[in-house]
């Protein structure tokens, strides 16, 4: 899948009953996702419009981005590639326009 930007791929390695493992970066890097975390997106995004994805790599993350919201499951930049993930299932829709941000659909 490519990533917000569209300057780089990432893959989906499985979906099962525990979450989505996806695999980033140049060395694919092994990167779960649980359920609770991912359904939580929903939750987190539905009392805002749009906002700000926000991925830094960088274990700190802005408070009100969808990287701050994820963060707090795993301490990765994960956020584009969540957005991408979810915008493919329906979900959000994405505006790549700097800075890139995500609402509910």
């Amino acid at each position: 899948m490519p990533t917000p930007t569209g300057r780089g791929e990432f893959s989906i390695a499985r979906i099962d009953a525990d979450g989505v493992v996806l695999l980033l970066g140049a060395k694919e890097a092994w990167t779960p996702l649980s359920w609770a975390c991912i359904e939580g997106v929903g939750t987190f995004l539905a009392a805002r419009e749009w906002v700000p994805i926000g991925s830094k790599y960088e274990t700190a993350a802005d408070v009100g981005t969808l990287d701050g919201y994820l963060k707090g499951c795993l301490k990765r930049a994960t956020a584009g590639w969540v957005a991408v993930v979810l915008e493919h299932a329906g979900v959000v829709e994405i505006d790549r326009r700097p800075p890139a941000r995500v609402r509910l659909r």
